[in-house]
């Protein structure tokens, strides 16, 4: 049952709201943090309908089992893109300029690949991977002419789909949130300070001071 704090949290937050019951299922099963199946979880199970929550959890635990890299799957991965043409996987997403080239350079560290292609306009959408990066559902694309190219690099990024929050700005939003949340300022000032890593939220309380 849904009790005065729970709607409350759920109009504040919409969409970033999840049961902790449900949380719990995937903790320690997949080489992501546990934000990673909250976020998927409050895409996929904002309901209260027992068979939609059954039907998102089956979405969420194939995605997690599809696109998350365990250690010594790396190059099965990459040998999917190159079959395929692209692969979709959860990741931390980092960039970096290349002065050399002048052009922005991406990082998967799941599939041990740096230098990968991305384009300006992804970097600048979303320029938190420049500042020690965010988790993202990555589409990663194959492109054998574009390694011939560059030297030995044919991959590159397609889309991102974030689960952190992407942008600096956006902190400024769900830190507002937060005040509306607790009714002060103490919490906002502290998650402005130390933001969360995701928008994802668990119930939480919090007491002045």
């Amino acid at each position: 049952m849904l009790d005065d704090l729970d709607r409350l949290a759920a109009d504040v937050f919409e969409g970033y709201l999840v049961r902790k019951d449900l949380a719990q299922q995937f903790r320690g099963q997949y080489p992501v943090p546990t934000y990673v199946g909250e976020f998927l979880l409050g895409r996929y199970c904002a309901t209260t309908d027992p068979e939609e929550i059954a039907e998102g959890l089956a979405v969420v635990e194939r995605s997690m089992k599809e696109r998350t890299v365990r250690a010594g799957e790396e190059e099965l991965f990459k040998s999917r893109a190159r079959e395929k043409g692209r692969v979709k996987i959860i990741d931390l997403l980092r960039a970096r300029l290349d002065a050399r080239s002048d052009a922005y350079k991406a990082e998967l560290p799941s599939l041990q690949l740096n230098d990968i292609h991305i384009s300006d306009e992804l970097v600048n959408e979303h320029d938190r991977m420049l500042t020690g990066g965010f988790y993202a559902e990555v589409t990663l694309e194959y492109i054998a002419a574009l390694g011939r190219e560059s030297g030995g690099q044919p991959f590159r990024v397609e889309s991102v789909r974030p689960i952190q929050m992407s942008t600096r700005d956006a902190l400024d939003t769900f830190v507002a949130g937060r005040a509306q949340f607790t009714g002060g300022t103490c919490c906002s000032a502290a998650w402005a300070a130390s933001p969360p890593a995701s928008p994802a939220a668990t119930r939480t309380s919090c007491s002045p001071g």
